[in-house]
């Protein structure tokens, strides 16, 4: 929720879109209809004047409706909101029952949109079809065996079910509600018309999404839940009762066997540790078992005393290997990372290298197919590169080439990965960006480096530019060096145009027809 919460505020507050906003409504439908297009779970986009009238809207849907009286209107005017779950009502009639019969429910995303001096000039509202939810569930549930009958239900914060048994519908007290709101994570045993074994979890916010207290309930029905339990405590019982019946008759063997002789040998041996002149046993007498035992108990003894000296050096002996073993397994696991590190790593920017790139594009291009969530690749290339090596020399080079990738590298997200693929050429992958966003990163990138001199230890700042060639991942590409391939030729474009530029695919194409 936050991510998406986050995708229309960006959309309301991206610089390139602000005078879009009072323009035609055909070029705010086109916006909107492109987000709409890279996520398919928005039902309706739609922007609404301060007198909440809908401006324009997806599929033209709702334009020139008042929608002044709905809640998000209401709190998207104040500041950037998210509704809980709620039935469709002014779009129930043109999208007609959801594909599972039930009627439309959204989970609504709405941001004010400002203009440059603060002035609100109205609301940008997205809903989210609730089916998403759904759908995720039902892949959660699928990836369980089936014998493990797993249900999983989402209630909003008033305890009404929004996912799972009953729209609506409240399957816990009020007790129970208050119970899981105040200690955020419990287990009990639902005791309702279907007992079942029962986990829940209260949901938070990130960052500045506050959250809408949902919470998750994970439920097993409870004769399946406590089947192991069960079985095991069977085995326990009947293990304990076959011990206690060999027990017994063993005693009762013994008490026959052994009786008086051995009744004496075991009070001899109860001396043993209770009074310090006693250390072994006298001679056994009677029957020919009990004369062996105490010669084996008098040996037994002799052995004990023998293996408790032996037992207190090799005690010290295993824990100095074992502190011995510690130490060597720690330095192993340190040499071991840093081998990784140097592995990955080109030397002189401390980025990652083509081989570890690789790895992380791969990753990336197989997350893209599968969820079709953009990527770009940018082609990084320093202007006149040879003209700096023969004019300051090569150390001079090293040391520009290393001040661009910290630049290169302090610009990109946790998410993007950067890389130096050898002299003067470095490659960015940006994720979960469009081409607007890639080319916003790139034109900042090549200001930064542009304004700032490059140090260098022997000559002192050097100036240098950068030419940037921009691609986006496209569904015909085989792999992430089809999508450099297209970003190098962009690159060549921006070099043989005047350099210190960034070009993307995007302009070649158009300028080709």
């Amino acid at each position: 929720m936050f991510a998406r919460l986050r995708e229309v505020r960006n959309i309301a507050e991206l610089q390139p879109l602000k005078d879009i906003w009072e323009g035609p409504p055909a070029i705010i439908r086109s916006v909107m209809e492109q987000l709409q297009s890279t996520l398919p779970e928005y039902a309706w986009i739609g922007y609404a004047t301060p007198d909440g009238l809908v401006r324009a809207g997806t599929k033209g849907m709702l334009e020139g409706a008042s929608v002044a009286a709905r809640p998000w209107f209401i709190e998207g005017l104040k500041s950037s909101t998210v509704q809980d779950v709620h039935d469709a009502k002014l779009l129930a009639q043109s999208l007609g029952p959801a594909p599972d019969g039930d009627p439309f429910r959204f989970v609504d995303v709405a941001v004010p949109v400002r203009a440059e001096d603060g002035t609100l000039l109205g609301v940008l509202g997205a809903h989210m079809s609730w089916s998403w939810a759904a759908e995720v569930r039902r892949l959660m549930l699928a990836n369980l065996r089936p014998d493990q009958q797993t249900d999983i239900w989402i209630l909003n914060s008033q305890g009404e079910t929004l996912l799972g048994r009953g729209f609506g519908t409240t399957p816990f007290s009020e007790a129970s509600i208050a119970s899981i709101k105040r200690q955020r994570q419990l287990a009990f045993i639902d005791s309702g018309e279907d007992p079942a074994l029962s986990s829940a979890v209260l949901t938070k916010g990130y960052q500045d999404y506050s959250g809408l207290g949902w919470m998750v309930i994970a439920r097993r029905p409870l004769d399946v839940a406590l089947a192991p339990a069960r079985a095991l405590a069977l085995t326990i019982i009947m293990s304990g009762s076959i011990l206690a019946i060999l027990i017994g008759a063993l005693a009762a063997f013994l008490a026959l066997r052994l009786t008086r002789p051995l009744h004496v040998l075991a009070e001899n041996l109860d001396l043993i540790g209770r009074d310090d002149t006693v250390t072994t046993v006298g001679w056994g007498h009677g029957s020919s078992d009990v004369v062996r035992l105490s010669s084996s108990v008098r040996s037994l003894l002799r052995r004990i005393g023998s293996a408790e000296t032996e037992e207190q050096a090799a005690k010290r002996e295993a824990a100095a290997m074992a502190r011995r073993l510690e130490e060597k397994t720690r330095r192993f696991g340190e040499d071991l990372n840093a081998l990784q590190i140097l592995a990955d790593r080109d030397p002189l920017t401390g980025l990652l290298n083509r081989r570890a790139f690789q790895v992380f594009a791969s990753d990336a291009m197989s997350y893209f197919r599968r969820y079709k969530r953009q990527i770009a690749v940018l082609v990084i290339d320093i202007d006149f590169f040879k003209r700096v090596n023969d004019t300051f020399g090569h150390a001079a080079g090293d040391d520009v080439i290393k001040g661009v990738g910290t630049i290169v590298s302090s610009a990109v997200r946790g998410t993007d990965k950067a890389a130096r693929f050898g002299g003067e050429e470095f490659v960015v992958l940006l994720r979960e960006t469009n081409a607007e966003g890639a080319m916003i990163f790139a034109e900042r990138v090549r200001q930064m480096i542009s304004a700032a001199p490059m140090a260098t230890d022997r000559s002192g700042p050097v100036h240098v530019t950068i030419s940037v060639g921009l691609a986006m991942a496209q569904a015909q590409d085989r792999d992430v060096d089809d999508i450099i391939q297209r970003a190098d030729r962009a690159l060549y474009v921006a070099k043989s145009t005047g350099r210190n530029r960034v070009c993307s695919e995007d302009e070649i194409l158009r300028d080709a027809a």
